[in-house]
């Protein structure tokens, strides 16, 4: 297997499906005509964010971060 092929690690997939979610929130909430759906997401956000390690603050400001190695996550960033 080449290096630059190298797996994509759990925490990959979460801070992809976390960025995701993240911009499909905001994206319903600029057009004002889905508050379930946007309310869904939103759920789901909380829930992957509190599994991977966010603290409340975090969660609720929606200002999450990571230290990156090229195209992998190394870390959450949670302080």
């Amino acid at each position: 297997m080449y290096a630059s092929m190298a797996r994509i690690t759990a925490l990959d997939k979460q801070w992809r499906e976390l960025m995701a979610l993240c911009l499909s929130e905001e994206k319903f909430r600029a057009d004002g005509g889905h508050p379930r759906l946007s309310k869904l997401i939103g759920r789901q956000i909380d829930q992957l964010a509190r599994e991977m390690g966010f603290n409340e603050r975090t969660i609720v400001t929606r200002d999450f971060r990571a230290e990156r190695d090229g195209d992998h996550i190394v870390r959450i960033i949670t302080e």
